[in-house]
């Protein structure tokens, strides 16, 4: 079969595409607890629901679940000003990323990451430190793929068909 050929068949047979979803945030959070000590295993494991029997990448998709009416029809109203913590957006074109400009008080991926990773080194209760985990696993993820770090008409990448 020809390369052109296939190309026409996916073309037609892939109509949309998506970001990796749930499936490749829990592709990360495995990797990345691949390299955890001992002690800071058992330290993650216990801040995971008892249900999900110490499975850390089972929560991976936590921050995208709590802000969309489809998988949180009765909180999610409750989680949108998480929503830009998702992303960080440049001025169209400009290819540098400037803190100052580029996450006003913190309010972009960059922010959050740093934010939720300060919580987690804090003297907190088990709660606090478990939504700044699964914020962090899920922010981590998303800052590693594409069109999550990008220009301001992208609009995190919701405008950009792929």
């Amino acid at each position: 079969m020809s390369s052109t050929l296939l190309f026409v068949i996916l073309c037609a047979t892939f109509v949309h595409v998506h970001g990796w979803g749930a499936i490749g945030h829990a592709i990360v959070v495995r990797l990345a607890e691949s390299q955890l000590t001992s002690t800071a295993s058992d330290w993650i494991r216990s801040l995971v629901p008892w249900h999900r029997n110490g499975d850390l990448s089972a929560m991976a998709s936590w921050a995208d679940n709590i802000v969309y009416e489809n998988s949180n029809p009765i909180g999610f109203t409750n989680w949108q000003w998480s929503r830009p913590l998702h992303y960080t957006d440049i001025p169209d074109w400009n290819c540098s990323y400037i803190l100052e400009r580029d996450c006003i008080n913190d309010i972009c991926i960059d922010g959050a990451i740093r934010n939720y990773t300060k919580r987690l080194e804090t003297d907190l209760d088990d709660i606090q430190h478990q939504e700044a985990l699964y914020f962090l696993i899920h922010y981590v993820g998303d800052i590693h793929q594409p069109l999550h770090t990008g220009f301001l008409s992208d609009y995190g990448g919701n405008n950009v068909r792929g």
